[in-house]
């Protein structure tokens, strides 16, 4: 019995055996053909991105030659095209940016190291009033000062603002309004005067700046705005031979006041009964006091708690055969006390 079972039980391990390695060798063959898969489309992605990258790198090189194109044929328009000339405004805007600007050289009207020269007489445009006022510089006044009447100290959105009306010619009158900044202690002939000062900007040749003005009537004296050693330092010296060296701002719609014209007086001569024109003498004016009515509280803080204005040195476009010569301001030579004329 047994011995038949033997050669039953050899047949079915040897059938057993010959289908493991057929199945062992139809998985390495499956193995295989997706290892060939995988590689081939490896390939072909290599191949797709080398297209591209080609088509990336000649774009590349025609942009590039565009753009040198565009910068050539710009530099043939600049050397062709002209900008036109534009006259020079020098602005002193801020004290972080005022050590980079520059008062443009003007024959006459500069000194070498670039400070402005101011006449006897001035014209200044005043922004706040849109007009040109005829200007004595005075080196011996601290404190600028301009006409004013009816002046008013008063109160806006917590701060203090002054308005006044300033005459002009024609017999005309302007309504102006400023920032109030502080009231200031004047010695007069007459005694003691407490004025308001105000900040408004002006124009002064090529410079525009805010300055500080007290306000006082000068209805009887020959000019309607003096301007003191406060805005002078540093930014002009004087020449009191010369008058209205910087010239008048040309402001469309701006009014005028200008210097008051002297009235001469006609004297008949006894002996040969002709008659002559004298000048008029020389008389001392003294200032009037204007009346100041203040509506604020105590409490209301002045508008300029603004810091004051800094002045900052000032270069110019010195050509390069001048030797820069160092000039003094004249109203370094002045003492230092508060005077009108």
């Amino acid at each position: 019995m047994i011995t038949k079972a033997l050669p039953g039980l050899a047949l079915l391990t040897m059938s057993l055996f010959s289908g493991y390695v057929l199945a062992d060798e139809a998985s390495s063959a499956s193995c295989e053909a997706a290892v060939q898969q995988l590689l081939k489309q490896q390939a072909e992605t290599n191949s797709q991105l080398n297209t591209r990258l080609s088509i990336l790198l000649d774009q590349q090189g025609h942009s590039a030659k565009q753009l040198n194109d565009i910068k050539n044929l710009q530099q043939q328009l600049g050397k062709q095209v002209t900008p036109p000339a534009q006259p020079p405004v020098f602005k002193k805007s801020s004290k972080k940016d005022a050590s980079n600007l520059c008062i443009p050289a003007e024959p006459g009207k500069t000194t070498p190291d670039g400070k402005m020269i101011l006449g006897e007489t001035e014209w200044i445009y005043v922004e706040e009033a849109n007009g040109n006022f005829m200007s004595r510089v005075d080196t011996g006044a601290t404190t600028s000062s301009i006409s004013a009447q009816d002046v008013t100290v008063f109160e806006r959105e917590g701060r203090r603002w002054v308005k006044f009306v300033m005459p002009v010619d024609g017999g005309q009158e302007v309504h102006v309004e400023a920032p109030f900044v502080k009231y200031i202690r004047i010695r007069q002939a007459n005694g003691m005067e407490d004025r308001p000062i105000v900040r408004m900007t002006i124009r002064l040749g090529s410079v525009i700046e805010k300055a500080d003005f007290s306000l006082t009537d000068r209805s009887n004296m020959d000019f309607p705005v003096l301007l003191g050693r406060e805005f002078i330092k540093d930014v002009a010296v004087v020449d009191v031979a010369r008058e209205n060296v910087q010239g008048k701002s040309k402001v469309e719609g701006a009014v005028q006041a200008s210097e008051q014209q002297k009235t001469s007086k006609t004297v008949t001569n006894g002996k040969n009964g002709k008659k002559e024109t004298s000048a008029p003498a020389q008389e001392s004016k003294a200032i009037k006091k204007v009346p100041v009515k203040d509506e604020t509280k105590p409490a209301v803080q002045p508008t300029a708690d603004l810091a004051k204005p800094v002045k900052q040195e000032v270069k110019t476009a010195t050509p390069a055969d001048v030797e820069p010569v160092k000039t003094g301001s004249a109203a370094e030579a002045t003492s230092d006390n508060n005077k009108d004329k």
